[in-house]
C-alpha cells in the first residue's frame, strides 16, 4: 500500500518543520496552563542527579530475568530530558540548559541505548549480557532515544551550540552510529521480511527512525533510502492487520501500534509535501484508527485481551490527529474528552519527546469540550474473532480467535463483562515483564493460562498456545433486539474427546445478558470466572457490588481470593481479585443481573 507511493516520490525531501525555541509566537502562544505546566515540570529537574547506569544494572537481566533494575534508572533519564527540553522551549531564558546538557551528555555516554531484554541481533534468541558499542542494536528504546535527542537538537540547536559548543555534533554522531547507520546497513527483524510476522515494534521503531533522519539534515540519498525501507516495513506491518483494523495486541498496545503508524505516515507526508496524504483515506487505515473507540468501555476502562490492562491509558494528541486525518470524529472526541480528564496539563510519564511536543502544540485544539458519541451496539472483527456488544447497561466481549496472536494469552472464547461501566467478569492482564514473559515458559505464567480466564478446565487440561488452538463453529446471530455469538471451545484444548459450546446473547431494551455453556464429556469440567470485586453466593446468585450472576445448572461455586502484589497489575486492580470455580455437567446457564 505505502510502497506504491514511492513510484512518484518528489525529487526533494525536506526536513521536518518544527517550531524551535526561538519561535516565540508559538511557545508564548500556548495556553497559559500548558505553558506553566511545562515550566513547572522542568523545574522538578533543576539540579537533577542523573541516575548512574552500572554494568551490574545491565547484567541483572541476564542473571536474574529482572528488567526493572535497569529500566527504573534508564527511563527516568528520558523523562527528564523531555521535561527540561520543553521547559526551556516554553520559558527560553537558559534556566534549564545546564541540566539538559548534563542529561544529553550522560545519554551519549551510555554503552548501549537498547534495553537489556532486547540486546540481541536475531529474533527470539537469548539477549547478550552486555551491549557492544561497536555493534549497536536499534531496538524500541534505542530508536526512541535517537528521536528524543534529534528533536532536542532541532528545537534547541542554537541554544545548545552556544552553551556547550560541539554537543550538537555529538548528538548527530551518536544518533547516526547507534541507529541510522545500522538501520541502513543491517536487517533487524522488526524491519519486515516477506510474510514474517511483525508487531508494534515495526511502526514504533520506524516512526522514530524517520524522526531522527528528518530532523538531522541528512542528504537526499540517505533520506530516500530511509523512506524506501520505511515504506516496506510499514507495508509489512499493515500486512499483519486485517482489513477490519483490529489490533490483536490489545488496547494498551494501540498507542504503540496504531498511533506510531500514524506518526510514521505523518512524517512521510510532511517531508514529501503531502505526497502520502491519500493513504489516510484508505479503509484499512481508517479502521485501524477507529479500533480504540470500539474497545473503549467507559472512563478509564477498555476491553483488554493479550498483554493489555483494562486501564489502557488516556487518549491524547496522537489519537486526535489520527482521527482528524482519517475523518473519524469519534476518535477525536474520545481524545479531547480524555485530555479534559487528565490531572496535569502535560505528560510527565511519557518517555517520548514527540508525544509530549504534540500534546503541547495541539493543546488549544484539544481544549474544546467533547462528549464521545456512543460506540456501535455491536462490532465484530473477523481478523481476530473479537466480538463486542453493548447497551445502556452491559458491555460484553468475547474473543473467538486462535491462541497464536502477538503478546497473546491462552484465552480463546473468554468473556469480559462490564455493568454500567464497571468490571464484572475480567481479564486480569499481565504482570511486570521479566525474561520468562517472552521465553518458552511464557504460557506457564498464571495470567497467561486459560484457567485464569473466564473459561473451563477439562479434566485439569487447559488451552494450548499457538494458531492451531482455536474455537470452531463460530456463529453470530441476531433476532430482533438480540445480538449473540456461539462457538465450540474443544479445539482450543489439546487432546479433544469432549464438546464444550458457549453461547452469549445480549437482549437490548433491559431484557439482559445471558451466557449458556453446554458440556459433554467424561472428564470433570470446572469453569473459572474472574472477578474484580468479591462475589458472594446467595440463593443461586453470585452477587458483587458491580453486578451479579444467577447460575442455573450447577451447585455452589468455590470462591478463591487472589492476592495481587505485582506493581503492574496494581495499576488497574485492587489488592485482591477473586476466582469462582463452578463444576459444569451438562447445561450451565448464567443470567447477568445489574
Amino acid at each position: 500500500m505505502i510502497q506504491e507511493y514511492l513510484l512518484n516520490l518528489p525529487d526533494h525531501l525536506k526536513d521536518l518543520e518544527l517550531p524551535g525555541a526561538g519561535a516565540r509566537a508559538v511557545w508564548d502562544g500556548l495556553p497559559a496552563g500548558v505553558r506553566t505546566a511545562l515550566i513547572r515540570r522542568g523545574e522538578e529537574y533543576l539540579g537533577y542527579r542523573w541516575p548512574v547506569l552500572t554494568c551490574g544494572d545491565y547484567l541483572s537481566f541476564s542473571r536474574t530475568g529482572d528488567r526493572t533494575r535497569y529500566e527504573k534508572k534508564c527511563h527516568p533519564r528520558q523523562q527528564a530530558l523531555c521535561a527540561l527540553a520543553l521547559a526551556e522551549c516554553a520559558e527560553h531564558q537558559g534556566r534549564f540548559l545546564d541540566d539538559l546538557i548534563d542529561g544529553i551528555w550522560a545519554v551519549c555516554e551510555e554503552s548501549g541505548w537498547q534495553l537489556p531484554a532486547h540486546n540481541s541481533y536475531i529474533r527470539d534468541t537469548t539477549p547478550l549480557p552486555l551491549p557492544d558499542p561497536a555493534r549497536p542494536v536499534p531496538d524500541l528504546f534505542a530508536c526512541e532515544t535517537a528521536a528524543n535527542l534529534s528533536l532536542i537538537r532541532a528545537l534547541l540547536g542554537p541554544e545548545l551550540d552556544e552553551a556547550a559548543p560541539g554537543l550538537c555534533r555529538r548528538i548527530l554522531r551518536e544518533v547516526d552510529s547507534r541507529v541510522v547507520a545500522p538501520y541502513l546497513r543491517e536487517h533487524f527483524w522488526w524491519m519486515g521480511s516477506g510474510d514474517e510476522p511483525v508487531n508494534n515494534w515495526t511502526s514504533w521503531c520506524t516512526q522514530n527512525v524517520l524522526l531522527s533522519v528528518f530532523t538531522s539534515g541528512y542528504g537526499q540519498e540517505v533520506k530516500r533510502r530511509v523512506v524506501k525501507q520505511a515504506a516496506y516495513s510499514l507495508d509489512c506491518f499493515l500486512n499483519g492487520y486485517g482489513q477490519d483494523g483490529c489490533c490483536e495486541e490489545g488496547a494498551e498496545y494501540y498507542h504503540h501500534a496504531g498511533i506510531t503508524l500514524w506518526g510514521a505516515l505523518e512524517v512521510l507526508d510532511q517531508v514529501s509535501a503531502g505526497h502520502f496524504a491519500p493513504l489516510f483515506r484508505e479503509e484499512k487505515l481508517r479502521n485501524i484508527a477507529a479500533y480504540i473507540v470500539s474497545v473503549h468501555v467507559e472512563g478509564d476502562y477498555y476491553l483488554n485481551y493479550a498483554d493489555c490492562m483494562p486501564k489502557a491509558g488516556l487518549r491524547g494528541a496522537g489519537e486526535y490527529l489520527f482521527g482528524r486525518r482519517t475523518r473519524a470524529p469519534g476518535l477525536c472526541e474520545l481524545a479531547a474528552a480524555d485530555v479534559s480528564r487528565r490531572e496535569t496539563r502535560d505528560l510527565p510519564d511519557s518517555k517520548s519527546l514527540f508525544e509530549r511536543l504534540l500534546d503541547a502544540l495541539y493543546a488549544r485544539e484539544l481544549e474544546a469540550p467533547a462528549v464521545p458519541a456512543p460506540p456501535a451496539p455491536e462490532v465484530f472483527y473477523p481478523s481476530t474473532g473479537l466480538w463486542i456488544a453493548r447497551d445502556e447497561t452491559w458491555c460484553v466481549s468475547l474473543r473467538a480467535g486462535h491462541n497464536g496472536v502477538s503478546h497473546g494469552h491462552c484465552d480463546a472464547g473468554s468473556l469480559i463483562v462490564y455493568c454500567h461501566g464497571q468490571p464484572l467478569l475480567i481479564d486480569i492482564g499481565v504482570e511486570t515483564y521479566t525474561a520468562k514473559t517472552f521465553s518458552p515458559e511464557r504460557y506457564s505464567i498464571w495470567t497467561m493460562r486459560s484457567d485464569w480466564h473466564n473459561l473451563p478446565a477439562i479434566g485439569g487440561r487447559v488451552q494450548g498456545s499457538g494458531r492451531q488452538y482455536a474455537p470452531a463453529g463460530v456463529r453470530r446471530f441476531q433476532d430482533g433486539t438480540v445480538s449473540g455469538i456461539e462457538l465450540e471451545l474443544a479445539p482450543a484444548y489439546p487432546g479433544g474427546g469432549f464438546s464444550y459450546t458457549r453461547q452469549v446473547a445480549l437482549a437490548r431494551g433491559g431484557k439482559g445478558l445471558t451466557v449458556t455453556d453446554r458440556y459433554q464429556g467424561g472428564e470433570k469440567a470446572v469453569l473459572s470466572l474472574m472477578f474484580a470485586r468479591r462475589p458472594v453466593w446467595r440463593g443461586g446468585v453470585l452477587e458483587t457490588p458491580a453486578g451479579s450472576i444467577r447460575v442455573e445448572g450447577a451447585g455452589a461455586p468455590v470462591v478463591e481470593a487472589v492476592p495481587i502484589h505485582d506493581p503492574h497489575l496494581r495499576k488497574s486492580w485492587p489488592d485482591t481479585l477473586y476466582r469462582a470455580l463452578i463444576p459444569v455437567d451438562g447445561v450451565l446457564r448464567m443470567e447477568f443481573l445489574p
